[in-house]
């Protein structure tokens, strides 16, 4: 395992390839990994993209402008109310949209990144959410089956971070940051403020480094033009140990 994981813009995104499905944090702007979203955008050749996301961002902003650039095939999604191109997008079949309940969304993302097959929910019961799933009645309540959702990628944001992956999130922006961090194949994290290891408090990590491959500073010129460094130290580059 990599002792230093933190990673130039371009090279954490050289990974991404067209017909993944990216698992993606963030809930209607709180917490959303717009540096790594801006520098999707200008990866030409990538496309047919399914993301499992709560939204698509807020107005123009967040997964929206992926979708508008026509690098998205499918969003498995809780709503699309907070950005209206991708309503208009899904009735006109340009893009194909899964909703789900958002706590059913949450459980089957958790249920991916804890390997098991899904997880029974009386929700959506006797609506269009059964259409197509399988009924199982337990002690004489009806549950619908809802599988697991797991990811080639996730992308994720945190307010605090050290350079083996550790993430700590501000308020309201923890979100779904959490559980897409675990439901993944491989996991690209970026982080505002970075911190060499020990200077966070343990007690306090809310991602654990072991689910993060890479860490890219949330500052798109800074990630790309200048060699990476702790937020907070202007001479003293990070060394492996």
């Amino acid at each position: 395992m990599r002792q230093n994981k933190v990673t130039p813009l371009e090279e954490a995104l050289s990974y991404l390839e067209s017909g993944m499905t990216i698992a993606v944090g963030g809930f209607i702007g709180q917490g959303d990994p717009l540096t790594l979203i801006d520098g999707m955008k200008r990866i030409r050749h990538l496309k047919d993209l399914t993301l499992i996301a709560n939204d698509a961002g807020y107005r123009e902003r967040g997964l929206v402008e992926l979708v508008r650039r026509g690098m998205v095939r499918k969003m498995i999604t809780s709503h699309v109310g907070t950005t209206p191109y991708i309503a208009e997008a899904m009735n006109s079949g340009a893009l194909e949209v899964e909703l789900n309940p958002q706590g059913t969304l949450v459980e089957r993302c958790r249920c991916g990144g804890g390997g098991l097959g899904g997880v029974l929910t009386p929700v959506g019961v006797g609506t269009e959410v059964e259409n197509g799933k399988q009924k199982i009645e337990v002690d004489g309540q009806v549950y619908l089956l809802e599988t697991a959702l797991h990811a080639d990628v996730a992308i994720v944001r945190a307010h605090k971070g050290d350079w083996r992956g550790n993430l700590m999130y501000r308020g309201t922006s923890r979100n779904h940051n959490t559980v897409m961090a675990t439901c993944a194949d491989h996991v690209i994290a970026e982080v505002e403020n970075l911190y060499c290891m020990g200077e966070l408090d343990a007690e306090a990590i809310q991602t654990q480094g072991i689910y993060i491959d890479t860490v890219v500073r949330s500052d798109l010129l800074y990630a790309v033009e200048r060699p990476v460094e702790p937020a907070h130290y202007t001479d003293l580059p990070i060394k492996e140990v």
